[in-house]
């Protein structure tokens, strides 16, 4: 189970924290912020609220209310009514006064039934914390050892260590204090019985045992660097002494309890939401990591809520799954680590230390650019607050006035923009979703459950609307039916070499798009992340670059675009099909090497700027453009 999304408003229980409010929230949930920032007293509210939401039980025990309180209603209404009619005809006061009380008493019972039937529907529709599937409960588990104390397996009776061996396997970390030591003896004891040359022990039992040490053996190598032993006394060692005597540091008794938990608890841990409150408190920043990455397999279809004012093990996760925390308030960081590091470091001059300590920021971020280059594109969910997002919905509701249109979504992915389109009908009256037909294309099928989850709570059904081949979607829609195409952030991960076969008169494009329909091409002509769209990288093309591709003049007053921000990074182009189809090999390359040139004028631009993270990024971004337009052009201009 994950929790989805979260909207706790403020109350009154002298918490003192703000609105919480998250939305497309992921496997793993890194809450940053220093201490006494609340970040803590969230994931207290956060799972203490859990508690409160309706079981999948109790929705189904409310439907079933809601069906009887309506046949109340029904039958108090139809007597209520029965009672006003007669009330009309009759002259007979005391009959009158007996139909007045009539009147009154079936009023309460329609306001009763009334009232009741929207206690129940609130309670279904209860949305202070939504999780992707309803269950009978919803657990939580705190997940990190704090109890410094291991007990020496030595002391106890045979009985005792079995008993506290076999409660490590309850979920969580409260009886790892008394099992730890406990479970790794018994273990121990029965893979040396079982393999003992009198042993009685069956093959399948002796296998068993021998698999159960080697697992045990093997993830404590992994996190602790040493092996299990064993005494002549029959007792297990750890670092050549017995586990009693084995003088382990603070950090070593955590790991060694993560190890014991991660093992003993790993199946039981696959659907669960785990809580990890400041899990590198005695720990090495690596060993955090590994410990949090192993964590993570376990949990395949749950969850890991992470609370932490740790700069490496924020720097190791996806920026985007980072939420930092503020004067009791939380807000998604994304991509932004410089709110993140001021809330966790205080101010710029510890920001600039650490800067300093780790190297220059701009030769980081130019570094860091140039890594996320060579790895393929990922699709990306955002919030309803996603500016590309309004952009294009703007765009949509203006086209839309006149009739209604067929959209298709080419590249897409997750399903972020008719996901965002939805959640921003639901906060204006101007609905979109109303006046389109929305069709989603991609070409791979990574994402695909996660894109039709999105169509099904758009539309009720994902069937028609979604499509990994060209073929399929044109035996169901028909070329020249199609009024707009988006490509939101497309265009830079397809090779140039296939843009004519997109584009030109008999291109896939062009041929799905109506005579007077549009291309709306939305991109971040800065975007953040490097990536390898293709073997020669990715190009992101300007205003003039695209008017250079398709030979657009300033007479052809259909093509327009809009500037989000007016900065000129988030625009949105309206390309019309007649401009489409200009395209040819010379405006091809007239269009890469206008990014060439532009990219080398701003490379020497960045270079006399000052050094910080923001233009070492411009740097890292304006480097690629420019290696991977002249990579486009080598090959290119030779065919």
């Amino acid at each position: 189970m994950k929790i989805t999304k979260i909207d706790i408003p403020v109350t009154n229980n002298n918490d003192g924290l703000d609105h919480i409010k998250m939305e497309k929230i992921g496997k793993i949930v890194l809450i940053a912020g220093k201490n006494g920032s609340g970040k803590t007293r969230i994931l207290n509210k956060i799972f203490e609220t859990i508690n409160s939401k309706p079981t999948l039980s109790n929705v189904i025990s409310f439907k079933s209310q809601i069906e009887n309180e309506k046949q109340g209603l029904f039958s108090s209404e139809r007597s209520l009514q029965l009672n006003i009619d007669e009330r009309k005809i009759t002259r007979q006061q005391t009959v009158l006064e007996q139909l007045d009380g009539n009147i009154r008493s079936y009023k309460s019972n329609v306001e009763h039934y009334t009232q009741q039937i929207k206690r129940l529907e609130n309670l279904i529709n209860w949305k202070q914390i939504e999780t992707d599937e309803l269950k009978d409960l919803y657990l939580s588990v705190r997940f990190v050892p704090k109890n410094l104390e291991l007990h020496d397996s030595n002391t106890f009776a045979k009985n005792q260590i079995i008993n506290y061996a076999t409660n490590l396997n309850s979920v969580g970390v409260d009886n790892l204090s008394y099992g730890t030591f406990s479970k790794i003896q018994v273990i121990q004891d029965r893979w040396f019985n079982s393999t003992h040359p009198s042993s009685g022990a069956s093959k399948y039992e002796k296998q068993s045992a021998i698999d159960d040490y080697e697992k045990l053996q093997n993830i404590i190598e992994i996190f602790l660097n040493t092996k299990i032993g064993r005494t002549i006394n029959d007792e297990p060692t750890l670092f050549g002494f017995p586990l009693g005597q084995s003088n382990l540091s603070d950090g070593q008794k955590i790991i060694l309890q993560f190890c014991l938990a991660i093992y003993s608890q790993e199946s039981a841990l696959k659907d669960l939401i785990l809580i990890l409150d400041e899990p590198e408190n005695h720990l090495h920043p690596s060993v955090i990591i590994e410990t949090i990455e192993r964590i993570e397999k376990c949990v395949s279809n749950g969850q890991i809520w992470i609370a932490t004012h740790s700069v490496p093990l924020l720097a190791h996760f996806d920026p985007s799954l980072v939420w930092y925390v503020e004067n009791n308030k939380i807000q998604h960081a994304g991509k932004i680590p410089e709110k993140v590091l001021q809330s966790l470091l205080g101010n710029d001059d510890e920001i600039a230390k650490l800067q300093d300590f780790i190297g220059l920021p701009a030769q980081y971020a130019t570094s860091r650019y140039a890594f996320e280059s060579l790895f393929e594109p990922s699709a990306v969910q955002t919030g309803s607050d996603d500016p590309q997002s309004f952009q294009i919905r703007t765009d949509l509701l203006e086209l839309s006035k006149s009739d209604k249109l067929r959209i298709l979504d080419y590249g897409a992915g997750k399903g972020r923009l008719i996901s965002n389109i939805v959640d921003l009908d639901e906060s204006d009256q101007e609905k979109l979703i109303e006046n389109i037909e929305y069709i989603a294309y991609d070409k791979f099928s990574f994402d695909k459950e996660q894109c039709e989850n999105a169509l099904i709570k758009a539309y009720g059904s994902s069937q028609k609307k979604y499509f990994n081949d060209f073929n399929i979607l044109l035996s169901f829609y028909d070329k020249k039916s199609f009024d707009v195409i988006v490509m939101c952030n497309v265009l830079h991960e397809i090779d140039p070499k296939d843009w004519i076969s997109l584009f030109q008169k008999d291109g896939i494009v062009s041929s799905l798009l109506k005579e007077d329909g549009i291309l709306l091409l939305v991109e971040d002509h800065q975007i953040p992340v490097g990536e390898k769209a293709y073997q020669k990288g990715f190009l992101v093309l300007d205003t003039p670059q695209i008017k250079e591709l398709f030979k657009i003049s300033e007479t052809q007053t259909r093509f327009t675009f809009t500037d989000q921000k007016g900065n000129g990074r988030l625009k949105a182009h309206q390309i019309p099909k007649e401009c489409l189809i200009q395209i040819d090999e010379i405006s091809r390359l007239t269009a890469i090497k206008s990014i060439s040139t532009l990219a080398k004028t701003k490379i020497l631009e960045i270079r006399n700027m000052p050094q910080n993270y923001v233009n070492g990024k411009l740097h890292g971004f304006w480097t690629q453009q420019f290696a991977n337009a002249q990579l486009n052009l080598a090959e290119l201009s030779v065919t």
